[in-house]
């Protein structure tokens, strides 16, 4: 139904509690990136890749974790939410 459109409630809880988030690929919310915040695969043969690639560097993968969490606290922070709301209003 959201086609290509990602971004539901999952990726802000696993990004928020410092988890590497490792999903289908797609359109993903402003700030987060394939190999920066996140991790993504296109099929069940790259997803399994994907996984067993982060397990294996656990450097780059605590990496991409604790950017993917930094993003979250400042891009979608209370106060980031409560400014766009104001700005909407207006």
């Amino acid at each position: 139904m959201a086609g290509s459109d990602r971004g539901n409630m999952r990726c802000w809880e696993a990004l928020g509690c410092g988890a590497l988030m490792i999903s289908d690929a797609g359109n993903y919310p402003n700030g987060m990136i394939d190999g920066t915040t996140i991790v993504t695969y296109g099929n069940a043969q790259s997803a399994v890749a994907s996984i067993r690639t982060a397990l294996s560097d656990q450097t780059r993968l605590r990496e991409i974790a604790a950017a993917g969490n930094m993003m979250i606290k400042s891009r979608y922070s209370k106060e980031a939410q409560w400014e766009s709301f104001t700005q909407l209003c207006r």
